[in-house]
């Protein structure tokens, strides 16, 4: 059917229907200017997409070189409706990186663009949760400065403090927006504590729970153990609730804290051996030795324990054969009485940490939740829209002869985020998108 016949056949219909013709041609001129707009969002998501699966750091103008857009028109759909969402300065304010644009299908993008740049009126909860979340990545990155400034003597002191008081935040603005605002609140009307903040998030055997504990401890009755001689050990507890703070962070607002930076490892996590109780004594006294002591048993018994990078995170070493012996980290020699032997490194058995194919892992995910039943195609959409599948040899999946596997890891993390609203129902619309773009 040709164009002209389709024209003829919806004039008809508007006159029958006693509509003028003129209604006629601006309704249809409506409908191209809609095509063509579309048509135009389509190949600037297509741009941008290019832009984040290569890594690029772009401008305004590379966009506008690559479109119908002029770079005026960029910036305007960048600031209203792309950035902080999909779009992230990278370094100044004329740079940018993306993230997550490539999830989206072509309905998905132009729903995004037709949304109003007016701001939503939100409710006095989502306010408050916002500025929960607002004050809880400011102590965050005040943590990070303070650790990360050498000529700080109470640096690791500060740190504790800041860091628990940034996922105390966190927490309750997890318990607002999840089950209401009375509930970050005692009967008396005083906001809830840490602990027990903690314990209606974090499941009771979660590594994240027990290291935060740990760190809640120190800053509560510990103040002996917040010594300089002890960073070996705190910065490696540090390091853990740096990147654990940062998964919680992204599944509670989906971005990462600070976006455009890296924060993923302290510039300090140090190396060393157990403090020398001898010297403690001298330097603090006889109590502070006892603490420290008693600190660096339980520390050493619950890391071999729990055996998790979200308590601590180790320090390993590698060998690697090098002609000149100041380039390695260690020198090798042959003893026959074997003294001064060390463990390089602990091989992990997949078998006894992946324990899990995937109906294991459903009846396992059904039997520690009852409120949504978990069936084989949701499973697969969470796999895919967190890039699950990509991993081969990961603490969450490990593929043995071709069937991948997974890790009570990843079943405390499934069980954990389904708390969170619209999580699943997101993984099953970006499952849903992929298979239509795959017809």
């Amino acid at each position: 059917m040709s164009v002209d016949l389709i024209l003829v056949m919806l004039k008809s219909v508007y006159c029958s229907r006693g509509i003028p013709t003129t209604c006629f041609y601006q309704n249809l001129q409506k409908d191209v200017n809609k095509l063509a707009r579309n048509n135009n969002q389509i190949a600037l998501a297509d741009v941008l997409r290019e832009f984040e699966d290569n890594g690029t750091t772009f401008t305004a103008e590379m966009v506008a070189q690559r479109t119908t857009y002029n770079k005026n028109s960029i910036n305007k759909y960048i600031n209203e409706k792309l950035l902080d969402k999909y779009i992230f300065h990278a370094g100044s304010r004329t740079k940018y990186r993306i993230e997550g644009i490539s999830a989206l299908s072509n309905d998905a993008f132009l729903a995004v663009m037709s949304q109003s740049s007016k701001v939503k009126q939100k409710t006095p909860e989502e306010q408050f949760h916002d500025k929960l979340v607002s004050r809880s990545l400011d102590a965050f990155t005040l943590a990070l400065e303070v650790y990360n400034r050498p000529s700080m003597k109470n640096r690791v002191e500060a740190f504790a403090i800041m860091m628990v008081n940034a996922w105390e935040l966190l927490l309750k603005a997890e318990i607002l927006k999840g089950e209401g605002y009375g509930r970050i609140f005692y009967d008396g009307g005083k906001s809830i504590s840490i602990s027990d903040a903690v314990k209606r998030r974090l499941q009771e055997k979660d590594p994240v729970r027990i290291n935060l504990e740990t760190i809640i401890d120190l800053r509560d009755h510990a103040i002996h153990l917040l010594i300089p001689e002890l960073q070996p050990q705190l910065s490696r507890l540090f390091q853990a609730t740096v990147l654990n703070y940062q998964t919680r962070y992204r599944n509670e607002m989906g971005n990462a804290p600070l976006a455009g930076q890296s924060v993923g490892m302290l510039s300090l996590v140090v190396d060393g051996p157990a403090p020398e109780v001898a010297l403690i004594q001298k330097l603090y006294g006889k109590h502070a030795a006892q603490s420290v002591a008693k600190f660096i048993q339980r520390f050493d018994e619950t890391s071999k324990k729990i055996d998790s990078t979200e308590f601590s995170i180790p320090v390993d070493y590698r060998l690697a054969l090098v002609k000149r012996e100041d380039e390695s980290d260690l020198s090798l020699s042959v003893d026959d009485a074997g003294e001064g032997a060390i463990i390089i490194t602990k091989t992990k058995d997949p078998d006894a940490t992946h324990p899990y194919h995937m109906n294991e892992a459903l009846d396992e995910i059904n039997k520690r939740q009852a409120t949504i039943s978990i069936k084989s195609g949701s499973f697969q959409a969470v796999l895919n829209k967190h890039k699950i599948n990509n991993q081969t040899k990961s603490d969450m999946r490990w593929v043995i002869d071709g069937r991948p596997r997974y890790s009570e890891k990843f079943i405390r993390w499934f069980v954990d985020n389904l708390k969170q609203p619209k999580w699943l129902e997101s993984a099953k619309e970006f499952r849903r998108s992929q298979l239509r773009n795959k017809r």
